[in-house]
């Protein structure tokens, strides 16, 4: 308190000067209304002073930024309207008129958007309405150019350079209060309330300026309008207030209400727990198998899935997805255990020939009869087969060398050339052709670069008559 009264003792002493000095001036001129607006002045001084006082204390014992902002408001508008009377601080330590008539433009433009940032945190605008903040920012930036103005218009012009830009910022206000949606509806209707109202205050001081009624008159409805302005704004902020303690005691009551339904929905649980464990135990093993089955059909699901994901339909050896991720593990495998690693890629001769002459269902039969001999040929459970595409199937053989290798496609040849295929009591002869190479940790090598080296060798045999195997070294095709 005593803080409180030594910041208004401060705050009043420059205002009691300056009025002071205002009265000594006006004392001969024996006019009654100037007497009478020096005392509604002081009045005035006093009042803003104890309004402004009251507002950074509710703000302070609120830990209210809004607030805050609102008591800048108050007493920044009420400078403002003391330098339109009369009055004014910076006549104290200058006489420059420029600088009189920038003094109160400055005040009415700050007071003005002190209101935008007291407008955007009572709405949060920023998240809700960015288009009427952008309204806001891009107003108080014009505001601010009409200050320079003041230093190029005579002091005549300083009243309309004030209140132009309050019209501008009242009528950007009510289109805010009425496009803005907001959960209280009684605080939008307030806040439009209040600038419907100051708009009329507005209307009626140009109508005293242009009937060229005094600029005592027009001062008078300058303090009256703000005393309007001040008594509706208090009222908003207290109905805000009231609303969040009406708020904040039903979230309370709601909250007591669901610890208290809690609590006994505990109890009854408990009870329930007494009454019937061995019940609750039998009911908890059953869920339990019925899990467990659940968990096996759903994996077994996975399983069927998984196998779809990576079988050829057709041949029933892996498709070529698969062979993409088991040629990258085994040639990593066989890189880190200096195992040599063999491809043999298989492809059906004159294979376009049996699909125009048979038909593509018997091209099918084939391609499954082709794939069957190779997977009974395949006898290590490490070695995978997969139809790489189209009449083509590619075995990737670890830990096999050339040798290996070259025995099991000489071996697939063979048994495929004495393979016979029925076809309505027609016989289906096929050859295959093979192409084979082997890795043996050979350097700068990638599994793109082994199967471009078996491809290569397959590419031999054909050109080389067919039914037949090939193989093609590493080093050969890197060199």
């Amino acid at each position: 308190m005593r803080n409180l009264f030594s910041a208004s003792i401060w705050l009043f002493i420059p205002l009691l000067m300056s009025a002071m000095a205002s009265a000594e001036g006006i004392a001969g001129l024996e006019q009654p209304i100037l007497i009478l607006q020096l005392h509604l002045q002081h009045i005035f001084i006093g009042s803003s002073l104890i309004l402004s006082l009251m507002c950074f204390a509710w703000a302070k014992a609120l830990r209210s930024y809004s607030m805050a902002i609102l008591a800048l408001f108050f007493t920044i508008k009420s400078l403002g309207i003391l330098v339109a009377g009369g009055i004014s601080l910076l006549a104290l330590f200058t006489h420059s008129i420029h600088l009189l008539n920038a003094e109160g433009v400055l005040l009415s433009n700050l007071s003005n958007m002190l209101f935008f940032i007291f407008t955007v945190k009572l709405f949060t605008l920023k998240k809700r309405e960015k288009n009427s903040y952008q309204l806001l920012l891009r107003l108080a930036i014009i505001m601010m150019f009409t200050v320079p103005l003041s230093f190029v218009f005579s002091h005549s012009y300083t009243w309309l350079l004030t209140q132009i830009p309050i019209s501008m910022s009242l009528l950007a206000l009510l289109y805010v209060s009425k496009t803005i949606k907001v959960d209280d509806e009684a605080l939008s209707k307030i806040f439009s309330l209040i600038i419907i109202v100051q708009l009329s205050f507005n209307t009626i001081a140009y109508l005293l300026y242009y009937l060229s009624f005094s600029t005592q008159a027009i001062n008078c409805l300058d303090m009256l309008s703000f005393w309007v302005m001040a008594i509706m704004v208090t009222y908003l902020m207290g109905h805000r207030y009231y609303c969040h303690l009406r708020d904040e005691k039903l979230a309370q009551q709601q909250a007591t209400a669901s610890a208290q339904a809690s609590n006994l929905a505990q109890q009854e649980l408990s009870a329930l727990q007494d009454e019937s464990q061995e019940q609750l135990e039998s009911r908890v093993q059953e869920r339990t198998l019925e899990l467990n089955i659940a968990l096996q059909e759903l994996e077994a699901v996975n399983q069927e899935l998984k196998e779809k994901n990576t079988l050829d339909e057709l041949s029933g050896l892996y498709n070529r997805r698969y062979y993409d991720q088991k040629i990258l593990a085994e040639f990593r495998r066989s890189r880190r255990n200096l195992t040599p690693l063999s491809l043999i890629l298989v492809d059906i001769d004159h294979f376009k020939n049996v699909n125009d002459s048979f038909g593509h269902l018997v091209g099918d039969k084939c391609i499954v009869e082709v794939a069957s001999m190779i997977k009974s040929l395949l006898r290590r459970s490490s070695d995978v087969g997969c139809r790489y595409g189209g009449e083509e199937f590619c075995l990737i053989l670890p830990e096999t060398d050339e040798k290996g290798a070259l025995a099991l496609a000489e071996e697939i040849c063979q048994s495929i050339r004495q393979k016979n295929i029925y076809n309505n009591e027609k016989i289906i002869r096929l050859t295959v052709s093979c192409g084979v190479t082997t890795y043996q940790q050979e350097k700068d090598v990638t599994p793109e670069i082994i199967f471009e080296c078996v491809d290569k060798a397959l590419y031999k045999a054909k050109q080389a008559g067919r039914d037949q195997v090939q193989v093609m070294p590493i080093k050969m095709l890197k060199s």
